[in-house]
Parts: C-alpha cells; structure tokens; sequence
C-alpha cells in the first residue's frame, strides 16, 4: 500500500469517527423525518461500507431499525440466497434454498438481521424475504405458492397494502426489488415479455427439512436487456417521491411503496416507459 492510499484510508477511517460518527439515536431520529414511525412497515436493503459513520456493529444498526419500527411495526429486508447470478441461473443449479440455513447473499447487514432474533423467513426459491415484526409470519405467508415471486400473491403486494417505506442504506434505488412488483403490474404495458414463457421448477427446504418444489417464472432475459431504469429513477426524483440524503457517510435512498407504485403507473400512463422496444428484425 502507497504511503498515499494510507493517508487516505487513515483520514477516512479518523473522520469516521469523528466527523461523520452517529449512532443508533441519531439515526433513528433520521429515519423519523424520512417517515418512520412506531408500526411502519420498512423495507431496508443495504450495504456495510467502511467508514461509513456508524458508531457500532452490524446487530446494532439491525437493532436500531427494529426499534425504529417497534414491536407493532416490521422489518423487512430481502435475503436472496445467490449473488451476481440471475434466478434463472441459480434454479439452473438445482440447489434448495433452506429457509434456515441457506445464507442471505444481500449484504452483510442482511445476513446478521436472518440470524437475529424473532425473524422469519419467505419459502420463495428465488427471492425470499426476511421479516420481524408484528405480522411477520401473515406477511411471508404463502410465498412459495406464488409462481411469481414479485406478484398479487406475493408478499411485495402486501408491501403496497401496508403502504411500506422502501430504504437503502447504502444501497441505491437499482436494489429495490420492489420495481418488479411495479413491472409485474405494468406487465400489460411492457414492450417484451416479463417472464420467460415456462415456469421453472424451484426447490425449498422448510423449517421441518421438508423439500418443497415450487414452480416459479423467472424473469425473461429480454426484459432484462431492455430495462432502462435510469428513466424510472428520473421521473420518480422529479416528482418528488425518491428522496436522498446523508447520515454521517451513510447514503440514503428512500421512497415509499405508494409513491412508488402510482408515480411508475402515471410515467406509463404518460407515454413513458422504462423499457425499450425490442429492435426490428
């Protein structure tokens, strides 16, 4: 390492705690303003970056957004069990996803919140959900009946009932699986296919070691390839509705499932998409 790079990292790593320093009040405070109250249903995805500010470990900020909601409220965070690999991809693998030991591959914050106490877990072969609360285990209900993981009968359906605020923490509004559920609604308006035309048969260990097989559509690669949510992200800040911010050195993304639901059906609406046509053939 360059005598430079130390310096750098050093200046970081001292303004980390110091001038960016927080801790669990703090942010909860900040969290309020966003719209968090006792009893919302928060929707956190996240990144743990270094020198990020937070005066604490991983559990504690997890701590910290459970008391942020509180005991009548719930956390929600998402805890696909593969990285860097699309569903279709992982299911190709032929691997279960056990709801108790599988790990989560969304971040490191994700991970200890699956271990923490009281949460449960979605049965989805492809997109399980973590959530402690209240409601925790009417809200991951039936997911693994849901041959679309981001569908009506889908916990994020239940995400726009409850009116949820949908928060990265580091992590920026491309983490937010709840814009399939909005694609999934808009499907009509779509110029490709969202959903590859065959289900694909997904495997799930449950708490008691039984093996579930679950068929569930993946979505198709043509959407994948004409997605353009650069557009999305553009309407949604020029409504108003995506707001960001800074916590110490914390980056944070935030908008809430209501906003984001009616703002993506309006641009649509509008004569906008955030899909491109397929090219001519």
């Amino acid at each position: 390492m360059s005598r430079l790079t130390s310096l750098k990292q050093w200046v970081k790593s001292t303004a980390a705690r110091t001038l960016w320093a927080y801790g669990a009040d703090e942010l909860i405070a900040r969290l309020r303003q966003c719209g968090v109250v006792p009893g919302t249903t928060l929707v956190v995805h996240s990144s743990w970056l270094p020198h990020n500010g937070f005066q604490g470990k991983p559990a504690d900020l997890v701590k910290a957004l459970k008391l942020a909601v509180g005991d009548k409220g719930l956390l929600v965070m998402p805890s696909m069990p593969y990285h860097n690999m699309s569903s279709a991809q992982w299911l190709a693998k032929g691997k279960p996803m056990n709801v108790a030991r599988s790990p989560s591959m969304m971040g490191l914050v994700s991970e200890v919140f699956r271990r923490s106490q009281g949460v449960r877990r979605s049965l989805s072969p492809t997109h399980p959900l973590l959530a402690w609360g209240q409601d925790a285990a009417e809200f991951i209900a039936g997911h693994e009946q849901a041959d679309r993981p981001f569908g009506a009968r889908s916990p994020f359906a239940r995400m726009l009932e409850r009116d949820a605020l949908i928060l990265g923490f580091d992590a920026p509004f491309a983490s937010f699986t709840y814009t399939h559920f909005v694609e999934d609604q808009l499907e009509a308006s779509l110029p490709c296919p969202l959903y590859e035309p065959v289900p694909v048969e997904g495997q799930v260990l449950d708490a008691d070691g039984h093996l579930l097989r679950c068929p569930v559509r993946v979505l198709s690669a043509e959407a994948n390839r004409l997605r353009r949510e650069v557009r999305l992200v553009e309407h949604l800040k020029q409504a108003g509705v995506l707001r960001e911010g800074k916590l110490g050195n914390t980056r944070l993304t935030w908008i809430s499932a209501t906003d984001h639901s009616h703002q993506s059906a309006r641009f649509v609406a509008g004569g906008g998409h955030f899909f491109d046509a397929p090219p001519r053939t």
